[in-house]
């Protein structure tokens, strides 16, 4: 909490010190006055400024390139007495832009805007700011802290804050159609099975079904039928159901001192993104490995396969907030060696990079030597690629349109 306006106090104390220096007790008491209503005023202005909670609420944490989520800056007076003006200025960042119509006080920086304003709230009153921003570009944005400062009624003191609490918007990235070498399969059933006589797996439950005669004891559900009064038993998948494992190494160069090339590295995450997107949206269980920067995940992102809406959106969360790097230190090949060891029959993996080491070709060969059937996505005209029998190659062209 930052104090201003000191001068009034020291004013009022140096009339006090002249009065009773010159021999005027008029001057001096009224001095005197002044000062402890001062002192009174500084004290109300601090303790409003200290007890006033600043809290964040968003409405929508994740929205896709184009939607909007409104944000709401709440300020709660716990004081029994109001406070006329708490001005507030909070910094939105690049990647979201207030969506219209602006706000008063809205003003354009060099990365993002700063919108500013003043609010009355009164004797234990809560008051929320809402502000509508649009997402711009991919990536996890923060938006405050808010700096608030108000003063007392007179205007003689004024404290400023800043709050603890910040409001985080995730933009998905940008989603393309996926090209037709890399397309799911078509499932006109709604469910792709395995061949008819792989066992179903007990640790991967599809859903619930009423039992039937034969069903095995120990497939019955006891919170479903608890729940519903009849006997349910678990739906499980086979051991032969298709499952996409997407590995991404997050560099858009082999070396750090290549600098990074933000267009390509879009074109990557977009590309991962989009073909995870296709193939959970048809049904498919799908993975993802990655190794770069990504906030929360010091040691890269490793999702097992799942289907779902909450698979999609932990997919695009971790593909939302990876960062740029150089390549110093990012290598696939320990990657592509664990991947193996937890493969199950029915898996494809796909390699997206936007380029190609030596290193990684004895890890793909191993997986090519057990049947897997691998894909190596290269990003950009001169990416490379792996020249092994068994390793499917389709490019993926960066570009604003369908590629």
């Amino acid at each position: 909490m930052i104090p201003q306006r000191r001068w009034v106090l020291e004013f009022f104390l140096v009339a006090v010190a002249v009065g009773l220096w010159a021999g005027a007790p008029l001057l001096a008491g009224s001095a005197a006055v002044l000062l402890m209503l001062a002192l009174a005023a500084e004290w109300m202005a601090r303790t409003s400024c200290a007890a006033l909670a600043l809290s964040y609420q968003v409405g929508r944490t994740a929205v896709g390139l184009g939607g909007t989520a409104d944000v709401w800056l709440t300020m709660e007076n716990p004081a029994p007495w109001p406070l006329a003006a708490v001005h507030f200025e909070e910094a939105v960042p690049e990647g979201l832009q207030v969506a219209p119509p602006a706000p008063p006080g809205l003003q354009h920086l060099i990365h993002g805007t700063m919108v500013s304003g003043a609010l009355l709230v009164g004797a234990h009153e809560r008051v929320r700011y809402r502000l509508t921003v649009a997402g711009a570009a991919r990536g996890r944005w923060q938006i405050g802290p808010a700096r608030v400062w108000s003063g007392d009624p007179l205007g003689w003191a004024r404290f400023e804050r800043h709050s603890a609490d910040r409001a985080v918007v995730t933009v998905y990235p940008r989603l393309y159609p996926v090209p037709a070498g890399l397309a799911p399969a078509t499932r006109p059933q709604g469910e792709r099975r395995g061949p008819p006589w792989n066992p179903p797996d007990p640790l991967r439950m599809a859903g619930i079904r009423p039992y039937q005669p034969g069903d095995p004891p120990r497939w019955i559900h006891p919170h479903a039928t608890a729940r519903t009064g009849t006997l349910q038993v678990k739906r499980l998948d086979p051991e032969g159901d298709t499952a996409v494992e997407l590995v991404v190494l997050a560099a858009s160069a082999p070396f750090l001192w290549e600098g990074i090339d933000p267009a390509r590295f879009e074109a990557l995450v977009s590309a991962a993104a989009s073909m995870a997107d296709g193939h959970l949206r048809a049904g498919s269980a799908v993975g993802l490995s990655m190794v770069g920067a990504v906030y929360g995940a010091p040691r890269g992102v490793h999702l097992p396969p799942a289907r779902g809406a909450h698979q999609w959106a932990r997919v695009m969360t971790a593909l939302a907030w990876v960062q740029p790097g150089g390549g110093q230190g990012h290598d696939l090949a320990p990657t592509l060696s664990g991947l193996a060891r937890r493969l199950r029959p029915g898996s494809q993996v796909v390699v997206l990079a936007c380029f190609h080491r030596p290193g990684w070709d004895a890890p793909l060969r191993h997986l090519v030597q057990r049947r897997v059937p691998v894909t190596f996505v290269p990003v950009g005209p001169d990416a490379g690629a792996p020249q092994l029998a068994g390793v499917r190659v389709h490019p993926w062209t960066p570009g604003a349109g369908a590629p």
